[in-house]
């Protein structure tokens, strides 16, 4: 219960000094996992790809600054204490999207976004073949006269149309994958992967971002369709007896330990804490909320649903 005491401090603006390390601590572990790209963080003064920790601090006050700006948690009452952090998470994961979503809109498409979809698009459907310690891509698996000048492709491939990126688009995948095919039928041979790469990203006029960006907020929404496909998947991975344990431990108001409602279904602490944990398994891989009103959507519907089971 440690944990939901320190976030629940945080919301009443009250956070002890374990409360920040524990925090600290949560946090850092995200970032690790997630591999969360370094643009999240706004006084990025290092170019290496892993958070150290002094970047992890000014990251944790950069987002406790804005929860209490924006007063993030002030419906932390709404949340049953043992799901506390589950929706601090979602606060977390909401805006790690807004920041992302935010410097695509400054930028656009960044030459490294294009290096890491392109490989992507690469090893799904074309060949790969290493000459001399240079990987050379095809859409054919021939490799005779591989293209290993770029100038020899320069004339052509600026001939072809550019491909728009503005603030609107959303999926970037769709259009590098055009590109690359617009590329491979245009010179028809195998390419050096560094030329694939330097190509695909002049194909791209983006001179949208510099004229028309602004920086209007993010808004959340909530996808219902998604939450209610999410609910049904739990509903499917449960047992119609256990339904009772869950709703004690994460949804009633009395917040029960473990030992209480052992004593009341008549089962051992040690198979409460296996179905408990298994449960917040199940719900953890069903969704992730994309924001903290998504989350709270998602959390009552699911309440409302196994209270019907009940």
């Amino acid at each position: 219960m440690k944990k939901a005491k320190y976030i629940i401090e945080l919301a009443q603006g009250k956070l002890s000094l374990d409360g920040y390390i524990y925090i600290v601590s949560l946090i850092k572990y995200y970032l690790n996992k997630y591999n969360w790209p370094k643009t999240i963080l706004d006084e990025n003064t290092n170019n290496n790809e892993y958070w150290d920790d002094d970047e992890v601090l000014s990251f944790t006050q950069q987002l406790l600054i804005f929860i209490l700006e924006k007063e993030k948690l002030k419906n932390y009452q709404k949340i049953p204490e043992n799901y506390i952090e589950y929706y601090f998470k979602t606060v977390l994961v909401s805006y790690v999207a807004n920041k992302i979503k935010e410097n695509q809109n400054k930028t656009g498409l960044s030459y490294d976004d294009v290096k890491r979809t392109s490989l992507e698009i690469l090893n799904d459907i074309y060949f790969r073949k290493t000459i001399g310690n240079t990987i050379f891509w095809n859409k054919e698996n021939d490799f005779q006269n591989p293209v290993k000048d770029e100038n020899l492709v320069n004339d052509k491939i600026d001939a072809l149309p550019k491909i728009a990126v503005t603030e609107k688009t959303k999926h970037y995948k769709p259009l590098v994958k055009m590109a690359i095919n617009d590329i491979f039928t245009l010179i028809n041979k195998p390419l050096q992967q560094e030329i694939i790469f330097n190509q695909v990203y002049k194909l791209f006029d983006q001179s949208s971002f510099t004229e028309n960006y602004n920086n209007e907020r993010i808004e959340d929404e909530i996808r219902e369709k998604v939450i209610y496909q999410a609910i049904n998947k739990i509903l499917h991975q449960i047992y119609k007896k256990d339904v009772p344990v869950y709703l004690d431990y994460f949804f009633s108001d009395a917040s029960l330990s473990l030992n209480k409602i052992a004593e009341k279904y008549n089962i051992s602490k040690s198979t409460v804490h296996y179905k408990t944990s298994h449960f917040r398994d199940i719900i953890s891989k069903a969704l992730i909320p994309e924001n903290e009103k998504e989350g709270i959507f998602f959390l009552e519907k699911l309440h409302e649903k196994l209270d019907e089971l009940k």
